[in-house]
């Protein structure tokens, strides 16, 4: 009877340590999950003087023009590896030409940066800004609301390198839009020189914590 008994408790006391311990571990585990998703999760602000966005367009099949455009400010969040939001606020007032498909003495870049800051295009004294603010991301793509000229559309992004850190992040992305979208409507005034609808635009952006 006393061994019946001594058995018995031993089963007991197994199953409860075995109970205790099972739910101990899932805790753990619960908690371990938890700061480490807490961890991922990361801010970034944009460094302008660091970052950069490049634009280019294309005269078809004659010539193109392309430079860079300053960024006002901006933001990037991250979880793990992967962006999940943000905000790139484009100073429109800093378009600089880089090309030099077709200066000169009497036509030189900086009427270009004229025409371009007109009412052909992007209306720069109304428009100061443009924006491209991150709704969503698959993989690579990223998916936003992009502002340009007062009009918002939304437009995707392709991410081609990125690097998050808890020290920093630099990122690259390519964005393709339809000028016409925008009301960037104008026309050459040669016949046979016809501007392309998509302006190219590369983020390269360096942003800390």
């Amino acid at each position: 009877m006393n061994t019946r008994n001594t058995l018995m408790m031993t089963i007991l006391s197994a199953a409860i340590l075995t109970a205790c311990g099972g739910k101990k571990s899932t805790t753990e585990e619960a908690t371990t999950d938890a700061v480490a998703s807490e961890a991922k999760a990361m801010t970034y602000t944009v460094d302008q003087s660091a970052s950069t966005v490049n634009w280019s367009g294309e005269v078809a099949g004659v010539y193109g023009h392309n430079g860079l455009i300053g960024i006002a400010e901006g933001t990037v969040s991250t979880v793990g590896d992967s962006i999940v939001g943000g905000t790139v606020v484009i100073d429109m007032t800093t378009i600089q030409p880089l090309d030099s498909a077709s200066y000169s003495e009497e036509h030189p870049a900086s009427d270009l940066v004229a025409h371009l800051s007109t009412e052909d295009f992007f209306m720069v004294e109304e428009n100061p800004t443009s924006t491209f603010v991150i709704k969503s991301h698959s993989g690579n793509t990223l998916t936003g609301d992009l502002t340009v000229r007062g009009i918002t559309k939304e437009e995707t992004a392709t991410i081609t390198s990125l690097t998050a850190t808890p020290e920093g992040l630099t990122a690259s992305a390519d964005l393709v839009f339809d000028r016409q979208d925008y009301e960037v409507s104008w026309v050459h005034y040669m016949e046979d020189m016809i501007l392309s609808d998509d302006i190219t635009i590369k983020l390269d952006i360096v942003a800390k914590p």
